[in-house]
């Protein structure tokens, strides 16, 4: 069952400031951003909603643009789906999206959240992460 969500919902001032960022952040940091919100998107069209408007997220690039967005189901399907027509319009010279380990530079800066709580809560709404995602897991 795919879900419509309302973009409309969001303001045209909103949507500008979201497309200039996106329009800015790397092809190799929209990927990033694209991959890790794949599972979201999937569980969202089968009706399982882990948004949480109360959280947003800050991405940077390894040539240091921000992507900001709240977690609401409107913000997330609509930078996705700007970050989709990007990729889709960029002829790509790499095999691989990561290259040379380029994104090893980029940064992933949780907003509010700053503690392990706030990230589990994250996992939680974003990747349906039951807690056993083998963060900060030792060999």
């Amino acid at each position: 069952m795919k879900t419509n969500f309302d973009l409309n919902r969001l303001t045209e001032g909103r949507k500008q400031e979201l497309d200039r960022m996106v329009a800015d952040f790397s092809e190799e940091g929209c990927l990033f951003v694209e991959d890790l919100f794949v599972e979201f998107l999937i569980d969202a069209d089968e009706g399982i909603d882990r948004s949480c408007d109360k959280l947003a997220v800050t991405f940077d690039d390894e040539l240091g643009h921000e992507l900001v967005f709240i977690l609401s189901q409107e913000e997330i399907h609509y930078v996705i789906g700007a970050i989709t027509e990007k990729l889709n319009n960029i002829v790509s010279d790499s095999v691989t999206p990561f290259g040379d380990d380029e994104t090893e530079d980029a940064t992933i800066r949780l907003t509010p959240v700053n503690s392990e709580k706030g990230l589990d809560m994250l996992l939680t709404h974003v990747l349906g992460d039951d807690g056993g995602g083998g963060f900060g897991d030792e060999d």
